[in-house]
């Protein structure tokens, strides 16, 4: 999925450059290229924690199968500092693209600064205990660009000419 991401974001920005070129869909990129691998890391932290952890956990042995865990919370809130950077500077990119536009811009600010705001304030356990993970909202706005973006071909070409 961090692979995915990041070859996704490569398109998004050609996209948005196609109409206008700016630095900040530039630093967009590098951001969501790094969020894709921090993304990659934390999923193989977590597979190798869950593969290590013993069925009995024996009082002593709590406190540091806890410690573990904080691992992996912090490669999350790494990931999510880098694509919420990615998100609301490609959401700032798009405000005046003719085929994305203020609606998915503004959305996208909304929604990074909401993630961003209740990873800070549950930091370092992730959002999803205490408050509403918008992640996934995030998710879905990048799905929702890639939808506009395939039904935009025609456009594409007529820009390429």
């Amino acid at each position: 999925m961090g692979i995915l991401l990041s070859l996704a974001s490569a398109g998004l920005y050609y996209f948005i450059q196609i109409h206008k070129k700016t630095i900040t869909a530039k630093i967009a990129l590098f951001s969501n290229i790094i969020a894709g691998a921090l993304l990659t890391q934390m999923f193989l932290v977590q597979l190798a924690i869950k593969s290590s952890r013993p069925e009995l956990i024996e009082e002593a042995s709590k406190w540091i199968w806890d410690s573990i865990n904080h691992i992996h919370y912090g490669l999350d809130v790494a990931w999510d500092v880098y694509i919420f950077l990615g998100t609301i500077l490609f959401a700032i990119s798009v405000f005046q693209h003719p085929k994305l536009g203020r609606i998915f811009s503004i959305i996208g600010i909304l929604i990074s600064l909401l993630m961003i705001i209740t990873n800070i304030i549950s930091f370092p356990i992730p959002p999803s205990r205490e408050f509403i993970d918008f992640g996934p909202l995030i998710g879905l706005w990048y799905l929702g660009i890639t939808i506009k973006i395939t039904f935009s071909k025609k456009w594409i070409h007529q820009q390429i000419k």
